[in-house]
């Protein structure tokens, strides 16, 4: 008796398990077409079991979430390697346009005769002029390639906030005079610690200041304002130039970006000097922002963590 209720039992077990077997082979092979129209559509589908294989849920859930995450890595690939298609096209193109000025300055000095020793020296001139404003380019973006390395470390210390300001400021004062631009600048007497980059900061200040002189010469107010926030300082460096449209405002810190309506030839700049503040800011554990009301006042504000003893 006991024999055959053990031979029922197991008859009954066997039943069981070629059933879920053979459900787990319908499933697999559900699960695996589903792959191959997953593969043919472009990963743009996914595997929906529904309530026909509930016991491969949980894998045809894992499945999903690694073509979600494969998908995403997809399409940042090709996101980059379009910005990489358009910063190589840019760089070329705002390289060879002061590049064909320079070459066709110096085929005239080569060909000429006739030039007068004042008109030699006004050609000699441009062509100075043209080939710094390819070398600082050229130095703009080895330096942002750099920062952007992931490898690439900043030695953090502690710096004076308020007194870097001061000491770049200082080296703008020329400027400041020949555009008829007046400071208004509300910096602290008293020293203001963060946890910085003394060069780093300082070209952060450089390139601000720059931009706001380039764009924002035209308010004849260029402004500096230090600001403390509980563990952070804050520095404004602001203008009432013609402003920024609102559209461009999430774009100022793209490689080689540049407010289309200040793109012509004396405006422009090498389109990296925002994108390598941001770096140097981000790489000294801060952050950087932009806000513009057109007309009225153009702010670039940026924060370090205040240092602590």
């Amino acid at each position: 008796m006991l024999i055959k209720v053990f031979l029922l039992l197991s008859g009954i077990l066997n039943l069981v398990l070629l059933y879920k077997m053979i459900g787990y082979i319908k499933g697999t092979g559900f699960i695996t077409s589903s792959l191959s129209g997953i593969h043919n559509s472009g990963f743009s589908r996914r595997i929906h079991i529904g309530n026909r294989y509930k016991s491969l849920g949980k894998l045809s859930t894992e499945l999903n979430m690694l073509m979600d995450r494969f998908q995403s890595t997809l399409e940042e690939k090709q996101k980059l390697e379009s910005t990489h298609k358009q910063l190589i096209s840019n760089i070329s193109h705002d390289i060879r346009t002061p590049l064909t000025s320079l070459l066709g300055f110096v085929e005239v000095l080569q060909n000429s005769n006739t030039l007068s020793s004042e008109e030699q020296k006004d050609y000699l001139d441009i062509i100075h002029s043209k080939g710094l404003s390819l070398y600082k380019m050229i130095q703009d973006f080895f330096e942002l390639s750099k920062l952007e390395a992931e490898d690439t470390e900043i030695l953090m210390e502690k710096v004076d906030l308020a007194d870097k300001a001061r000491e770049v400021l200082a080296a703008f004062y020329q400027d400041f005079v020949m555009n008829g631009i007046t400071p208004e600048i509300k910096l602290p007497e008293c020293a203001v610690y963060v946890q910085g980059n003394s060069s780093g900061l300082e070209r952060v200040l450089q390139n601000l200041l720059s931009n706001a002189l380039k764009y924002g010469k035209d308010g004849g107010v260029i402004g500096v304002t230090l600001r403390e926030e509980a563990d952070r300082v804050w520095m404004d460096i602001w203008d009432k130039g013609k402003g920024i449209p609102e559209n461009d405002l999430p774009l100022l810190f793209n490689r080689l970006y540049t407010v289309e309506a200040s793109r012509n030839e004396k405006m422009r700049g090498s389109g990296l000097g925002l994108a390598i503040a941001k770096q140097l800011v981000e790489k000294q554990n801060g952050e950087i922002t932009a806000s513009s009301a057109p007309g009225i006042n153009t702010t670039f504000s940026f924060y370090l963590k205040k240092f602590l003893k």
